[in-house]
């Protein structure tokens, strides 16, 4: 199998493909061996030379950037390399909420109330970080416009991380 690169990131597999962007398991690669697992979100080529839309996704990613909780996938890097905008971020071990559930659903058992309450309690301390969050005393007054199952991931040690701030 061939691997995409992408400036110092080696995209491996592709986790999934939205509307407007892709995103891929990756490794960002350094001097010395050095390796580190990445999540690489990837603007879709039909949205890629759109100037509005690359400015979205600028935005998106500088506040993304801002954004340092436990509940919340960090991001590492944001460039466009050869036309192709990308940002990188923590990669999250694990499934997403819809994949848990879709399990659970063709298991025809409800999900167990103490992951329901566990992956709930822990969204809701991100959501209010990022809500209350402030600079200079002002109010960031940010929103994730997508809560969602497929935009929370819960990781195999038990993490739970809001994903996509979405543009």
């Amino acid at each position: 199998m061939t691997h995409r690169r992408l400036g110092r990131y080696t995209l491996v597999e592709r986790l999934r493909t939205g509307g407007m962007a892709e995103v891929w398991r990756g490794l960002a690669e350094g001097p010395g061996g050095f390796l580190r697992k990445a999540a690489i979100k990837v603007i879709l080529p039909a949205y890629a030379a759109d100037e509005d839309f690359l400015h979205m996704f600028r935005d998106e990613a500088a506040i993304a950037a801002r954004l340092t909780h436990a509940n919340i996938a960090q991001i590492h890097d944001f460039d466009v390399i050869d036309g192709v905008p990308y940002l990188a971020m923590e990669y999250v071990e694990g499934k997403d909420l819809r994949a848990v559930l879709e399990t659970t659903a063709r298991s025809h058992r409800p999900i167990p109330w103490e992951l329901a309450v566990g992956v709930s309690l822990e969204v809701a301390k991100g959501l209010y970080y990022v809500h209350t969050l402030r600079e200079a005393s002002r109010p960031l007054s940010i929103v994730h416009r997508d809560i969602s199952p497929q935009n929370l991931m819960v990781s195999y040690t038990g993490e739970v991380k809001i994903v996509d701030f979405g543009i």
